[in-house]
């Protein structure tokens, strides 16, 4: 037979969990599942840019930089 348990914690940023199961719970082996939720948007600036300049036509159809041009832009 198998029974089920649910507790509800935050992931640290270490990326680490620690766990104190209820004491009826025996000792032996276990499976343990990580559900969690994805952001809906990136929040990352970089990871924002990048996913624009990777949207960016290669040979625009309009009048504009294509991406080499863009990638090939320095700020002096």
């Amino acid at each position: 037979m198998q029974a089920y348990y649910e507790i509800e914690t935050e992931i640290p940023l270490n990326h680490q969990l620690h766990l104190k199961l209820p004491d009826d719970i025996p000792a032996g082996h276990a499976k343990i599942a990580v559900i969690y939720d994805m952001p809906d948007k990136l929040t990352d600036k970089a990871e924002q840019m990048a996913a624009f300049l990777r949207a960016l036509p290669d040979e625009p159809k309009e009048a504009g930089l294509s991406r080499e041009a863009i990638d090939d832009y320095r700020l002096d």
